[in-house]
């Protein structure tokens, strides 16, 4: 068996992608095996050498994985490996990149995909993303382009920094793991995650210096959510409907806001009191009575109603109790959940917000859209 004192000998004292890296991607992949099964002495294996030959050894990080399997196969082949289990080791090691193609065909595979990336999410992801950029020249943060923001393209001499990253790849890795414990995992280090990032852009670009200003200067103006909603939903074809209770019409006066969103948007509903999210948006009387408005069966019966009432491909609800009154132990002021619908399926999520009741509803259309565009970005296949 491989030991450790041997593994350290190959990776060097780096943040990215050194030894640090390889003993938190074990314990990883072992709370992973753990609860998801698989053969630990192949994914431990793999997890040791995945990144065992990279840019520290002449090596590009495109073509490390490659390298770090044929290493990978000299060193298992000196152990006595047999040849079926090396193979499986060095396919764990291939399929184990971001910018691989397809399912990888072992659980073991699998299990490393995830326990890689889970590495790269959180504050452990934000402290390598940073460590990266500065280490090639680049900053922490740069103002991304509009090009960019499109299509996650640079203009010439526009630098990828890690805020980069961030929105062209980190975002999006909780989205493409396997397992469902890597999943429930990378709910709270995506969150953490992505309030750094949102954090340092307000920071360096000064917009938490006007807190009162309003929305004219929470951030630029092309790159808020119901900006970039457009796009991803005009390459699909899609049309966008809202049912709006506690935001009361907010929603569709920021997508509104935006030239050209009649492309996409075909309007909403405000359904404000009970008898109007039953009547306009088909919600059941029962589980309105036994859940509550503010509740998760009855914003996704929302987000569902709107999506047959507006012919919609896409429909966003929001209900919630905004304040100041309202609230009960159980579901306190701020409380308000967020109903999506797609094509591929129903999802919802709570929020719990802790402003007065204008700075709960723009919380809330905020979070809204937010998520509407993360869910678009990942392929509309997941909640």
């Amino acid at each position: 068996m491989l030991t450790l004192d041997q593994v350290r000998t190959w990776y060097p004292d780096d943040p990215v992608h050194g030894w640090g890296h390889i003993l938190r991607v074990l314990r990883l992949a072992e709370r992973l095996w753990q609860a998801e099964g698989g053969d630990w002495e192949v994914l431990r294996a793999a997890v040791l050498l995945h990144d065992a030959r990279d840019s520290q050894h002449n090596t590009t990080r495109t073509a490390h994985h490659e390298a770090s399997a044929t290493f990978a196969r000299r060193v298992l082949q000196a152990e006595d490996w047999p040849e079926e289990r090396i193979a499986a080791v060095e396919h764990a090691i291939r399929e184990h990149r971001f910018r691989r193609a397809g399912r990888p065909e072992t659980q073991e595979a699998r299990l490393l995909f995830d326990a890689d990336k889970l590495d790269a999410i959180g504050a452990v992801g934000v402290m390598r993303s940073i460590a990266h950029a500065v280490r090639h020249g680049l900053p922490p943060y740069a103002p991304p382009s509009e090009r960019f923001l499109r299509i996650g393209e640079r203009e010439p001499g526009e630098p990828h920094s890690a805020y980069h990253e961030y929105l062209f790849k980190l975002r999006h890795l909780k989205g493409r793991l396997y397992t469902a414990t890597a999943w429930a995992i990378a709910e709270a280090r995506h969150a953490r995650m992505a309030a750094y990032f949102a954090a340092l852009a307000a920071e360096s670009e000064g917009r938490d210096l006007y807190p009162d200003a309003g929305d004219a200067l929470a951030a630029p103006a092309e790159r808020q959510p119901e900006a970039l909603i457009g796009p991803l939903l005009v390459e699909r074809g899609w049309r966008l409907a809202v049912a709006e209770s506690c935001t009361g019409g907010l929603l569709g006066h920021r997508l509104t806001n935006v030239p050209g969103s009649s492309a996409y948007f075909v309007g909403g509903v405000i359904a404000y009191a009970n008898e109007a999210k039953m009547r306009l948006l088909g919600g059941s009387e029962q589980t309105l009575l036994r859940h509550g408005a503010v509740s998760e069966p009855v914003v996704r019966q929302m987000a569902e109603g709107a999506r047959r009432a507006l012919r919609a491909e896409v429909a966003l609800a929001v209900s919630g109790i905004a304040g100041p009154g309202g609230g009960t132990p159980e579901k306190p002021v701020g409380t308000v959940w967020v109903g999506l619908s797609t094509p591929g399926g129903t999802w919802a999520r709570r929020f719990r917000w802790p402003h007065d009741r204008l700075g709960n509803k723009k919380a809330s259309a905020q979070a809204a859209l937010a998520w509407l565009v993360e869910v678009l970005s990942q392929g509309a296949s997941r909640g």
